[in-house]
């Protein structure tokens, strides 16, 4: 199974995350001091890919309880597919300021992902940039969104919800 991208976890296409927002709801990148602190984050694993054996083919950690209801850390016994080195190298950290806690979570890929989704990456190929430009001049956000598949995600979705909450009170009568 493919491992997810960082947006695989987002069912809405990037959009500008400064615009009518807070400073705590910003991107990191916008956050006075979090660029620096996720730069370092992406060099440290950076340097545990290039020393880990099977480089950027390394699998990710296997999720273990650590005692607390419903948490997982991974756990570093040296024997682990994805020990190199230096520890073991995550697949994705992630992190809140909020209660200054990171996570290494392990994502199975998006098939609607508007970041890798096999359609996004042909269409990539096919249009190289005349693409990128279309979906950076689109204004709200619904190219990348079909090109992806991701609003048909959500249509299908919908859908489904509807169709759960869509009950028949009727029937609850015939069976007095």
């Amino acid at each position: 199974q493919r491992l997810g991208c960082y947006f695989c976890n987002d069912i809405v296409a990037p959009e500008n995350s400064t615009r009518d927002r807070t400073l705590d709801q910003q991107c990191t990148v916008t956050r006075p001091g979090l660029a620096p602190i996720a730069a370092s984050m992406a060099t440290e694993l950076c340097v545990a890919m290039f020393h880990h054996s099977l480089g950027n083919c390394a699998p990710p950690p296997e999720a273990k309880r650590n005692g607390s209801a419903g948490s997982y850390a991974p756990a570093d016994d040296g024997t682990s597919p994805s020990s190199s080195a230096l520890g073991l190298m995550p697949h994705q950290i992630r992190g809140t300021i909020v209660t200054y806690m990171m996570m290494t979570p392990s994502v199975p890929a998006f098939p609607s992902c508007t970041a890798c989704a096999d359609s996004v990456v042909e269409q990539y190929k096919k249009g190289g940039f005349e693409f990128v430009k279309c979906v950076c001049c689109d204004a709200d956000g619904t190219f990348l969104e079909n090109v992806s598949g991701l609003t048909g995600f959500r249509e299908e979705a919908a859908k489904k919800l509807e169709e759960c909450l869509d009950w028949d009170d009727d029937d609850s009568e015939d069976d007095e």
